[in-house]
């Protein structure tokens, strides 16, 4: 289990730390508290504390294989905490069905539901739910072989982390992004640099008593040691990780070390060894529907098997494996949706790059317009490129937002000073102050607008519905956009 930062009360936070150290010896007891205790709360109406209470049994049941029991509890708490104005709570969700998503292999929706998470704890001020879906949407390009570029969404939830160290040591986060940053860089062949940051995970796993990445740590060192040949501390670190994926009843951990067990033995000239660890591993990964470690297993098996010259056999595993590469690719594939109208027969710009393009080519005529035709002709091109129902541009004083009727909504700006993507119009922080608004029960972006270094008001890009996956790219277009309502001044 892992310390939550902040949990819905103190006296959950207590309960959930007295819970963890029952967890450390009696896992099944501690299950069945949490479950009470999140039951209850639901059924007093206590949304926030069901929800915290939930995601704390997530930490507990997913590394023991156990999440998908979870999905439907998940998926209703996240409708609750909508439906209550509980943004924390929901990005704790969407961050625990990204996990869940990403075992399966669902690539895609794991990373819908992480940038949604993202997205939450961007506007709440939320830091460990920000790490935490950061560490998930590297592991996106892992799992797509782009390691560079994951590694440097890791390094970005390292500079986070750093920023919620102020509030205390969060060792389940240390451990998990340094092991991560260490597979990163594994994979770009920086053995030292993977080493390290695996040395870094274990003693922050033992810091924190997180058995599983203790056991995760030493199977990275495993694979570190082999690719250095040195195949004592390959075998020290492979048994130690099986070792506590065995006792403590960590299925995915134990598959993945099997991996490694199988190349060990493979080295000692062991086939038969070989085969039979690559099958324990095979079996383990379908009993949690993980498709990766099961299309990995298969491959294995198929090239074991052809060695030992069971053609049948191997075909038969080759087979699996690709179907089940098939089935990933398809679930990793994106919505085909087109932010834009499709080409007229003049040739104009369809794509959003080449609508903002566009715009931006027409600013010097912007200029020289009368400020009011400027204005509206950049409202309509903005809900052109980003497919929108509207765009409101809030002044700060008069006939816009005002420090006294809406002063978290003013701070949050000034603080925050980048967009805020909302997938959920239900979930904004602010949502009591901003009730009743044009636009504020849609999904949007809100872009704060300046005058030179001081904040003049506020630009929504709203959406015709009440929630809406915000995508990086239109995050970026909206940043532009506002850059150009910020020439036509106040």
């Amino acid at each position: 289990m892992f310390t939550l930062q902040p949990a819905a009360s103190e006296t959950l936070a207590a309960l959930l730390a007295r819970i963890a150290r029952v967890a450390h010896r009696h896992p099944t007891t501690a299950d069945r508290l949490l479950h009470t205790l999140s039951v209850n709360a639901f059924a007093a109406g206590d949304t926030a504390v069901g929800v915290d209470t939930l995601y704390a049994r997530f930490g507990l049941l997913e590394p023991r294989g156990r999440a998908l029991e979870l999905l439907p509890a998940l998926e209703q708490a996240g409708a609750l905490a909508a439906a209550g104005h509980f943004p924390v709570q929901a990005a704790r969700v969407c961050e625990a069905l990204g996990r869940i998503a990403y075992q399966q292999g669902e690539y895609q929706l794991a990373s819908e539901q992480w940038s949604r998470a993202l997205d939450l704890a961007e506007v709440s001020g939320h830091l460990q739910a920000g790490v935490a879906a950061r560490i998930g949407l590297g592991q996106i390009h892992y799992a797509h072989a782009d390691w560079a570029r994951g590694l440097r969404q890791m390094r970005d939830a390292g500079e986070h982390l750093a920023q919620l160290g102020s509030h205390g040591d969060d060792s389940h986060l240390a451990a998990k992004l340094a092991l991560n940053i260490g597979v990163g860089s594994f994979e770009t062949g920086d053995l030292p640099a993977a080493e390290r940051h695996f040395s870094h995970g274990l003693a922050a796993a033992r810091r924190g008593a997180h058995r599983v990445f203790e056991a995760e740590a030493h199977w990275h060192l495993a694979r570190a040691a082999l690719a250095r040949q040195r195949m004592d501390w390959a075998v020290a670190d492979c048994r130690l990780a099986l070792d506590i994926a065995v006792r403590h009843g960590y299925p995915w951990l134990e598959a993945a070390a099997s991996r490694t067990w199988t190349e060990i033995a493979l080295a000692r000239g062991d086939t038969a060894a070989a085969i039979r660890s690559t099958r324990h591993g095979l079996a383990l990964a379908q009993r949690i529907q993980s498709r990766a470690q099961a299309r990995q297993a298969h491959l294995q098996l198929a090239q074991l098997l052809q060695t030992e010259g069971d053609a049948a056999g191997a075909l038969e595993h080759l087979w699996q494996h690709l179907a089940l590469q098939s089935e990933i690719e398809r679930l990793s594939l994106p919505a085909r949706t087109t932010l834009a109208p499709p080409a007229e027969d003049g040739g104009a710009p369809v794509t959003p790059e080449e609508l903002l393009l566009h715009l931006c080519g027409q600013r010097q005529r912007l200029a020289t317009a009368p400020p009011p035709e400027a204005v509206a002709e950049l409202k309509a091109a903005s809900a052109r490129i980003l497919g929108l129902a509207s765009v409101v541009r809030w002044p700060l004083g008069d006939g816009g937002l005002h420090t006294a009727e809406q002063p978290r909504y003013v701070d949050l700006l000034t603080r925050h000073g980048a967009p805020l993507a909302l997938p959920d119009a239900a979930l904004h922080p602010c949502h009591a102050e901003l009730h009743g608004l044009p636009g504020a029960a849609q999904a949007r972006i809100e872009v704060p607008l300046y005058d030179g270094a001081q904040l003049a008001g506020a630009l929504w890009l709203v959406d015709a519905h009440a929630t809406r996956a915000w995508t990086r790219q239109e995050l970026l277009i909206a940043s532009q956009l506002a850059l150009l309502f910020e020439a036509q001044g106040s």
